[in-house]
């Protein structure tokens, strides 16, 4: 068991010292599972501090007339709760005056807090070196605006049960509204949204949107008496939108309150959006339908993403907290995996004080590996995002967001841990076992072979020995089968016009009459040029009309195999005009199925490294393995497709190019055709199932690295 150092060495600098609780500060008791906390909010600047019971017992204590030693005197005499070493206590002292929450007649560890104002100073570029992309500008104090009664009467009223009740009218009746106009308003989503024109009035809607958003926490604060002393405006990846400081909140004593707090901006996002889907399903074609179809994406699946992802720090985090008692989510999750890092590498932790039982335990936990894998995902998303949108200046800014938001922190984390006197005194044991956790991350990472599968969306195709093509150029005249029909061998399937083919017909034959009588002639008049001319000439017209004989057998189109007739995607009609060569539709037998998908371009080195077999999941209990002879593979990736039924226009799951010619589709990124063919009697032309393709097993290090180059080198590399 370690020993503690109950005595500090520069206990003799703060000792004589009587620290007071500044007295625009306002103490507050919560409940965070049964454990109680206190929250000092400073009522000039809306900043809140969160001190456990047993820091809030020393807390107390500073009166501005006893003495520091004294205090922690008359704290190891009392035997209410454990002794705290000196430089605990000294911390303790330190973090409260950093946070204006205490006011001591000197500076305790003068030149630590020294530095600390040096570094509050200049916290503005601070900021802006560790995250150029997001900064927040304080503009206006609205305190005295919003504690006018009309406006708490108005907050009253909104978050009362009329409001209540009004906000669920518009959201249910717009949810039900929307569910009815679903088609018209998600056809082809993804080209309205990204459209020029479309994003110039995304951009003019959003801070309106914003707007309503922050407003609706400045009145939930208000609601319960609370205030709030700062709107700005707020850049995030250089978008501006308004913000609100609503910290006040989280001296209110309610979960509940703090909770609607949070929520209120999410709510009112989903009431607009309720009143803006009822506006756009009365609305016309034009300007105002667009503002109002860009308001719904606002507020519902920008809220869903951003203000109510509980893993990014923003509103839904807040909620999660207050809900589950977890005040400090994120923090204590890191502080907690910390402590586990430091036990692997032979640090004694120290006492916890921040985490209770083991479910709080598994929950920071869960929540700090997940924030933090989310966080990466992010921070890369914004980088390649500025890269691909600003070129070389956007290249710039990304690095620069990678090591603010990532690189910087963790380095700071392991300065941090690698100078700490715990670290020091082990250093041996931690080098070590450094050491070990590096070897087994290699081993685990680049050694041990992982199975490798792929999961991609496949579609049931009719096989192209099953196609009916038309032999002949005319108009359909009679049309004998639908959609289904079963046919024999030799059944008719269309009949095509033959009236220009007759007059054609009988224009050569009486044209083959015509040179048979010259023929004779120049024969009894003994004219041997001319007759061998008249007989070349004779050849050339039967040539002519045997073909026209054959053109006119193939407009009788029949079945050449039995099966059931299937239209090709765009159906001939009667009267319709088809062209020698033309795709009719196919006859589909009990084996001409087969499965046709596209493989991203990005599973490439799976593809390259082979397929072992793959399985067919076409229902939950319906799993069918397939034989890796019967997979074909193209080599070289295409943005043609296999088959038109993979395209999305026809059903399909490959997101097609809206300028693709009408006999072609093409796929917006290229990828691995991929045709399997085996017996699929029983599965439905057009079907779309999940394929599973299994490859051998490979390490993680070479499963992702390549796509890790690529995706940077895309973007920062040479020429990029």
């Amino acid at each position: 068991m370690a020993r503690v150092q109950l005595h500090s060495e520069d206990w003799y600098r703060v000792s004589a010292l009587c620290p007071r609780l500044r007295p625009q500060v306002d103490v507050a008791l919560h409940d965070y599972r049964g454990k109680p906390w206190y929250v000092l909010t400073d009522k000039s600047s809306g900043r809140t501090f969160r001190v456990h019971a047993d820091d809030f017992e020393i807390l107390r204590r500073f009166d501005g007339q006893t003495r520091i030693d004294q205090i922690w005197n008359d704290i190891a005499w009392s035997h209410k709760r454990d002794l705290p070493p000196q430089d605990e206590f000294l911390e303790l002292l330190s973090r409260l005056y950093e946070a204006g929450v205490v006011a001591v007649d000197a500076v305790p560890r003068a030149a630590q807090l020294a530095k600390g104002q040096t570094e509050k100073s200049r916290e503005w570029i601070a900021r802006f070196l560790k995250s150029p992309v997001s900064q927040k500008i304080a503009l206006w104090n609205p305190s005295a605006v919003l504690e006018t009664e009309a406006v708490t009467a108005f907050a009253h009223f909104v978050f009362g049960p009329i409001g209540f009740l009004l906000w669920a009218i518009a959201v249910i009746w717009g949810g039900f509204t929307a569910l009815s106009y679903w088609t018209p308003l998600t056809a082809n989503l993804g080209d309205r949204v990204l459209d020029p024109g479309n994003l110039l009035i995304m951009a003019c809607v959003y801070p309106a949107v914003k707007l309503i958003h922050e407003l609706g926490h400045a009145l939930a604060v208000r609601r319960f008496g609370g205030t709030v002393t700062q709107v700005g405006v707020m850049f995030l990846v250089f978008v501006p939108m308004p913000y609100v400081d609503a910290s006040q909140a989280n001296a209110f004593r309610s979960h509940g309150a703090r909770a609607l707090v949070t929520a209120a901006g999410i709510l009112a996002e989903f009431a607009i959006a309720g009143v803006a889907m009822i506006l756009w399903a009365e609305a016309d074609p034009g300007l105002w339908r667009a503002i109002l179809f860009n308001t719904i994406l606002l507020c519902t699946i920008s809220t869903i993403f951003f203000n109510g992802n509980p893993l990014l720090r923003f509103d839904a985090y807040y909620v999660v907290s207050d809900l589950t008692r977890t005040p400090g989510l994120a923090t204590r999750g890191q502080t907690l995996m910390g402590r586990i890092g430091k036990r692997l590498l032979g640090i004694d932790p120290g006492p916890d004080t921040e985490t209770g039982g083991t479910l709080e335990r598994v929950w920071l936990l869960f929540y700090a590996v997940a924030s933090g894998i989310y966080r990466v995902v992010i921070v890369f998303s914004i980088a390649f995002g500025l890269a691909d949108m600003l070129g070389m200046a956007g290249q710039i800014l990304g690095v620069w967001v990678i090591i603010g938001g990532l690189i910087w922190p963790n380095l700071k984390s392991l300065r941090t841990l690698s100078t700490s006197p715990e670290t020091l005194k082990r250093k041996w044991t931690v080098m070590q076992r450094t050491s070990a956790l590096i070897a087994l991350f290699v081993l685990v990472i680049a050694v041990i072979p992982l199975p490798l599968r792929t999961t991609v969306s496949a579609v049931i195709a009719p096989s192209p020995n099953a196609a009916v093509y038309a032999r002949a150029e005319g108009f359909v005249e009679e049309l004998s089968v639908t959609e289904g029909t079963v046919l024999a061998v030799g059944d008719p399937i269309m009949l095509l016009d033959r009236e220009a083919m007759r007059t054609e017909l009988e224009a050569l034959e009486a044209r083959q009459l015509a040179t048979e009588a010259r023929l004779r002639a120049a024969q009894d008049a003994n004219e041997i040029p001319l007759v061998d001319a008249i007989q070349t000439e004779l050849s050339a017209i039967a040539d002519g009309l045997q073909q026209l004989q054959a053109q006119i057998a193939a407009i009788n189109i029949t079945a050449e195999r039995a099966g059931e007739w299937m239209p090709a995607l765009r159906p001939v009609a009667l009267g319709m005009m088809v062209t020698r060569g033309q795709q009719l539709g196919w006859i589909i037998g009990p084996d001409d199925r087969r499965i046709v998908a596209q493989i991203p371009q990005a599973n490439g080195p799976a593809v390259r490294s082979g397929i072992t077999g793959a399985r067919i999941m076409v229902s939950a209990g319906d799993v069918r393995q397939i034989d890796a002879q019967d997979i074909s593979v193209r080599s070289d990736a295409s943005r043609v497709l296999p088959d038109p039924l993979l395209a999305d226009r026809m059903g399909g799951p490959i997101m097609t190019d809206l300028e693709s010619p009408d006999d072609q589709f093409y796929a917006l990124n290229p990828a691995f055709n991929l045709v399997i063919e085996v017996p699929l009697e029983d599965l439905a032309i057009g079907r779309v199932v999940q394929l599973k393709l299994s490859h051998p097993p490979t390490s993680l290090f070479n499963r992702y690295w390549p796509r890790v180059v690529t995706a940077v080198g895309a973007r920062f590399g040479p020429g990029a």
